[in-house]
């Protein structure tokens, strides 16, 4: 059995919210903000108690929607009363994609973490960059040696997920709390789809190394960003207020480089599609149900809320 640390960058892919499809090219440029324009005058018509939560309406079928963040800060309360009473509601609660490995996947995953023979992490990344890569771990008292023997792309997912242990980020919440909450109420659970690990490793090895060096860069920025501001982000979501969230949501920087993209503006796009997907295939079920989504995904203009009213959901805040 391979150890947790060797399916890293698999479960990199599995906690983050619908990853999009692979794309052919990098794109290079500016990087676009998970919180830029966001539509929340239009989509959130109250401040309610605990989190924005969304209800969308088409016949008999209603799918309320629980939107999150990148990361966020463990053990932040929230009051959790209007989701949880939504999960009495429902008949299923829809999670993330389900990463498929098998044994091709993770032997792939395997024999590429590392760095060939006689190679090192220092010398293989720019001087700027790896100096850069050493102070974040110095930072938060992680010895930078222990990644110098993994390849770039790797090392800075095991990076990322160690820092966010030590500071207390989450990947995966609240997905996991409403994974115990339904377990407590016997509600049924559903992956939307799945996606699989050897076809994202595919990818990640077809990389050039400016490419690679982009992405470990675009990492790096998403950890000092995340570390800074995830809790007033945690925070502010915990009570519904999206226009701070917004302002303190980090980049999905480990999500974009792993679909293939240095910047989220392509990759927020697809996953943009995804998420209408989604909610399109739950509303084809009579009843309720409750899936968690990402917030850039919902409420960047022409997003997935702007696009079912558009194909003639109703799209309210419920009170509950």
């Amino acid at each position: 059995m391979p150890c947790l640390k060797s399916t890293l960058l698999a479960a990199s892919l599995a906690f983050l919210p619908l990853a999009a499809q692979a794309q052919e090219t990098i794109t290079t440029g500016p990087a676009v903000r998970d919180g830029e324009e966001w539509i929340t005058e239009v989509t959130v018509t109250a401040r309610l108690p605990g989190p924005a939560l969304w209800k969308v309406k088409k016949g008999e079928s209603e799918v309320y929607i629980l939107g999150a963040m990148p990361v966020m800060t463990k053990r932040i309360p929230w009051n959790s009363n209007r989701v949880e009473r939504v999960i009495g509601l429902s008949n299923v609660l829809l999670t993330a994609p389900e990463a498929k490995g098998g044994i091709i996947g993770i032997t792939k995953l395997q024999l590429n973490k590392g760095l060939p023979m006689g190679k090192t992490l220092d010398q293989v990344l720019p001087p700027a960059l790896i100096t850069r890569f050493n102070a974040v771990a110095a930072a938060h008292g992680l010895d930078a040696t222990k990644y110098r023997k993994s390849a770039p792309l790797w090392a800075v997912a095991a990076l990322r997920q160690d820092v966010y242990d030590k500071v207390g980020i989450a990947t995966r919440d609240p997905e996991k709390t409403l994974l115990r909450f339904a377990k407590d109420k016997k509600l049924k659970t559903k992956p939307v789809g799945s996606f699989s690990v050897a076809k994202a490793i595919g990818r990640v090895d077809a990389f050039t190394t400016a490419q690679e060096n982009a992405c470990v860069a675009a990492t790096l920025d998403e950890i000092e960003f995340a570390t800074a501001h995830s809790r007033a982000a945690t925070e502010a979501w915990a009570i519904g207020d999206l226009k701070t969230v917004q302002r303190l949501s980090p980049d999905s920087a480990m999500l974009a480089c792993l679909e293939g993209a240095p910047n989220t503006s392509a990759m927020l796009g697809k996953t943009v599609t995804q998420t209408v997907e989604s909610i399109d295939t739950a509303l084809k079920t009579p009843g309720k149900s409750l899936i968690v989504l990402p917030l850039s995904a919902l409420l960047v203009k022409g997003g997935a809320l702007q696009q079912l009213e558009a194909q003639g959901a109703v799209i309210t805040t419920p009170e509950l």
